[in-house]
């Protein structure tokens, strides 16, 4: 998977509803009503990374989860980082 240019960046970011930009990631938080429905959310988020060998940061801090993606192997971001959010935010938030 190759790098993806400043401009397929730009064009991608819109459609990663709720990702920001941080550099070479894209990044997106969580509250949760519970720590255990926040590890719950983490544990879906895992299974899907399993299932796209794609894998993302992960930051839990009681009922707040931080999701960091960029493709490192590759330095930077890449289609699968947007596939990956896209898959992310079909998940239920409980929002």
């Amino acid at each position: 998977m190759a790098k993806m240019s400043e401009p397929e960046i730009l064009e991608r970011l819109p459609n990663a509803k709720g990702w920001e930009r941080h550099g070479d990631m894209i990044v997106r938080s969580w509250q949760f009503p519970s720590f255990r429905r926040a590890l719950e959310f983490v544990n879906q988020v895992a299974a899907l990374a399993e299932k796209a060998d794609h894998y993302p940061d992960i930051v839990v801090s009681y009922r707040d989860v931080r999701l960091e993606l960029s493709t490192h192997s590759d330095g930077g971001l890449t289609d699968r980082d947007f596939a990956f959010a896209s898959e992310v935010n079909g998940l239920p938030t409980d929002r």
